[in-house]
């Protein structure tokens, strides 16, 4: 099943700040070849629902092997049968080009 999401990782009990657990986590989703956006809060992210299971343990994993006593994970998801995310453009570039089209056409 192919999904598209948002994966937010919390170390507990660590240093103030989480730069070297997200920096790992980073190269851990680089690697894994789903098709992934950092941002502030978290990573939207689309890929097979087995990969994004596997990755998100490995993440999880990263923070604790690097130092962190406890890890949050909150972890959303979403899948439909009406269109192939694939295929879809990311959220964020449909309404860049909506607007872009709305602009145009003033």
């Amino acid at each position: 099943m192919y999904v598209s999401g948002e994966i937010q990782i919390v170390p507990i009990g660590a240093d103030v700040s989480f730069t070297r657990y997200i920096a790992k986590v980073k190269t851990i989703l680089d690697a894994s070849g789903l098709q992934h956006t950092m941002h502030d809060s978290g990573t939207n992210f689309q890929g097979d629902f087995a990969l994004v299971t596997r990755v998100t343990e490995e993440c999880m994993q990263s923070v604790m092997d690097n130092g962190a006593p406890r890890v949050l994970c909150y972890l959303k998801l979403g899948a439909r049968t009406d269109k192939e995310y694939a295929k879809e453009l990311p959220a964020a570039e449909k309404v860049k080009k909506y607007l872009d089209q709305q602009q145009q056409e003033q």
